[in-house]
């Protein structure tokens, strides 16, 4: 059995928002050619809410907040992005590698 990729939604405006059109792609595994979870589809309506909600965060303050926060602050967050990023690129390599175990 392939592993599932854990469903996920569109992160808009600071929050997890289902896609306007509410549609999904699903995710196949190569190997086996079966579906193993799915992604939102975002369309061109997402892309727009997104540019809006990240046009009104940024009028809000300049970017303010981020520039006057202490390097440390800022190591912390960029510390957790390289996390999850260092964490998602594991998981791709780990489902491609089942994947290619059920063959």
């Amino acid at each position: 059995m392939a592993p599932e990729i854990p469903s996920r939604q569109l992160f808009i405006g600071g929050e997890w928002v289902v896609p306007v059109r509410g549609e999904r792609i699903p995710v196949i595994c190569p190997a086996t050619e079966l579906q193993i979870g799915d992604i939102p589809a975002g369309t061109s309506e997402d892309v727009d809410i997104a540019v809006k909600a990240a046009r009104e965060a940024f009028a809000r303050n300049k970017g303010q907040d981020w520039s006057r926060a202490s390097g440390k602050h800022r190591a912390k967050y960029l510390r957790a992005i390289a996390a999850k990023v260092r964490t998602g690129t594991f998981l791709v390599w780990l489902s491609e590698y089942i994947c290619y175990q059920l063959q």
